[in-house]
């Protein structure tokens, strides 16, 4: 049987200039490796330690014409990319969920997923998904960090009322709108033993979660000033964006200028109406639940905000509500208007833009 390098060096020699196309199955020990020949349809795959460094290397060493290497999105996230770019090759990274999929069941192996990623990049049937650079990676964990936080920081809240109404305590009034005597009130309640020690947990908890949110708040603040000041400001102009909306868009967005237009904003949103006809019955339009998921709620609720302050807004909203008659449809409607007007503030870089900015960026 052949050795590995002897069936590379094979493959190399018959591509004879060619140009191949490389699919990798990434995974967190190991890498499936397939090298497709976009001429003659020959292929050849190997395994090798998940080693990005030794990847490099590998594939520079085969002396082949490597005319673009590909894997899907993953757990691994974006860090084999951008070596693979930092050394010279056309890299991408495919949308797992656009691979297109066989209805029936067969054999599914890494070496199989490889050669499959490879034939379908070469035959233009993958959609590759941006790439962030490192430092927009980082900024996009920060703030879903603070989101996660802010989140578990709402549950614990539940789960203390939830625990009070279990033992049969009522709620102090303190508690209805959590205001700063909370704590105090919470610890004064006549608890049986044992009870008592659980509830104190649960606030030892809360108070560990709001600390994390302000320190969280803080760092998203500093990151903002320096990669994103303008852009922030620009965003803020509108009434009803926040500061949470505001970071969230830039960070999840992370490259504007990438989109051409605004269907492709609301498209990547999950926000763009999927229309639906067959024959000659009526068209239907539905939103699909793909897409950006962190930042379509959020969106959905900055609509609101923007509803109740904005003219345009609210009339935009009750245009959509007398149609449908159906409030969720109606405010998705206005969150996509939001989107496609946070989009153009984030590309646009005239100094006309800035002008009129009548506060400064964390003074709402």
């Amino acid at each position: 049987m052949a050795t590995k390098s002897e069936r590379l060096a094979r493959f190399v020699a018959s591509t004879d200039g060619e140009p191949v196309v490389v699919g990798v199955d990434v995974h967190k020990r190991t890498y499936s490796v397939a090298m497709f020949c976009t001429a003659d349809g020959q292929i050849e795959s190997w395994n090798c330690p998940a080693d990005e460094a030794g990847l490099v290397e590998q594939l520079r060493g085969l002396g082949c014409r490597i005319e673009h290497v590909v894997y899907e999105t993953g757990p691994t996230g974006f860090s084999l990319c951008r070596a693979l770019r930092d050394a010279g090759f056309n890299a991408s990274v495919a949308a797992a969920s656009r691979i297109p999929r066989g209805a029936a069941a067969a054999t599914k192996t890494d070496r199989i997923d490889a050669q499959q990623l490879a034939i379908y990049f070469a035959r233009g049937l993958l959609r590759p998904v941006a790439v962030p650079s490192l430092e927009e990676e980082g900024y996009r964990a920060l703030v879903r960090r603070r989101k996660r936080v802010s989140e578990a920081r709402a549950k614990i809240k539940q789960k203390i009322k939830g625990f009070l109404l279990a033992t049969g305590i009522e709620e102090p009034p303190s508690s209805k709108k959590w205001v700063r005597t909370v704590t105090e009130d919470l610890t004064a309640l006549p608890l049986a033993p044992g009870h008592d020690d659980a509830l104190a947990s649960m606030i030892r908890e809360y108070h560990f979660l709001q600390e994390e949110h302000r320190a969280l708040r803080r760092e998203v603040r500093r990151a903002t000033q320096r990669l994103h000041p303008e852009r922030y400001t620009r965003l803020r102009q509108i009434d009803g964006v926040g500061e949470v909306l505001a970071t969230t868009f830039l960070a999840e967005i992370f490259a504007p200028e990438r989109f051409n237009r605004a269907e492709e904003v609301t498209s990547y949103l999950g926000l763009a109406p999927v229309v639906r006809r067959s024959g000659g019955g009526p068209v239907r339009a539905r939103l699909r639940p793909v897409g950006q998921k962190r930042l379509r709620s959020i969106l959905i609720e900055g609509a609101w905000q923007w509803t109740w302050r904005d003219e345009e807004a609210k009339a935009l909203y009750n245009r959509h509500l007398s149609r449908s008659g159906i409030a969720q449809k109606a405010i998705c409607a206005v969150a996509r208007k939001l989107a496609i007007k946070l989009w153009r503030l984030a590309v646009e870089t005239s100094p006309a833009s800035m002008e009129g900015a009548a506060v400064g960026p964390w003074s709402r």
